[in-house]
């Protein structure tokens, strides 16, 4: 009986220390919040989305409206946006990679912010967004 309840205890706490999953929905590009708990929450920013680099974008135009972090998810990997950078990563703690450098990230705020004065201060739809590799 004791090994079993020892047994239970380490199940539980490993299944404590597992961390959230990020949607492999194809196409969706989705909202992460947590709550008080600790629970990871996902709710469709934009469907139809063809990479993760137009997620961030999404995200970012999500921070230039002021909202402190929005981050998100795509196809199985977290992106997390700050003032700071905009990262990715398959967890939302560890290592995240950058999503643009900060040149990149720069000529995509200066895009985002023409494209919302066009749309009225709304987001751009995903199919209005192209990136260009350089």
């Amino acid at each position: 009986m004791v090994r079993s309840s020892l047994t239970l205890a380490a199940i539980l706490a490993l299944a404590g220390c597992q961390q959230a999953q990020a949607p492999e929905e194809t196409g969706v590009c989705w909202r992460v919040s947590q709550d008080a708990q600790g629970a990871v929450h996902f709710l469709p920013l934009a469907r139809g989305v063809d990479t993760l680099e137009t997620c961030a974008v999404l995200l970012e135009g999500l921070r230039l409206k002021g909202e402190t972090e929005p981050d998100g998810a795509y196809q199985g990997y977290f992106i997390l946006v700050d003032a700071g950078a905009i990262k990715s990563g398959p967890h939302l703690t560890g290592l995240h990679y950058p999503v643009f450098q900060p040149p990149q990230r720069a000529e995509v705020d200066r895009d985002l912010r023409r494209l919302m004065a066009e749309h009225g201060g709304r987001l751009p739809d995903a199919s209005q967004l192209s990136l260009e590799r350089k």
